[in-house]
């Protein structure tokens, strides 16, 4: 019969199309940084703009978002991708998330009056 074969082939189509596949959660990943990086991650100006004020709540805000772009390159990694772009993404989200921890501490530190070190 030439119905069974096209059913399987549909059949085939639609369960691959439901389950996560590993660019998608990639590119989700892409993005949510690229939200970041538009938004609390911001720090940098135009000679024309005010500089971003830095608080700790910031920091605290880029860092969360750092997190769960690390969580879906976590994710990605899990499922098998393994290009090199994403391998240096993926290293350079967690070497972010690092410099990020420190900066929130310190940030925090001087918010409190304390100078690092105390």
């Amino acid at each position: 019969m030439v119905r069974a074969p096209r059913f399987l082939a549909v059949l085939a189509l639609f369960a691959v199309g439901c389950g996560e596949n590993k660019r998608d959660v990639f590119l989700k990943g892409l993005e949510i940084e690229g939200a970041a990086e538009r938004g609390p991650c911001r720090l940098h100006y135009q000679s024309s703009t005010q500089p971003a004020a830095l608080s700790g709540d910031t920091v605290q805000e880029c860092l969360e978002l750092t997190e769960q772009a690390l969580r879906e390159y976590d994710k990605a990694a899990s499922l098998g991708l393994k290009d090199p772009e994403f391998v240096s993404v993926h290293d350079r989200a967690k070497e972010r998330k690092a410099r990020l921890e420190a900066m929130l501490k310190t940030v925090r530190m001087m918010e409190r009056g304390q100078t690092p070190g105390q």
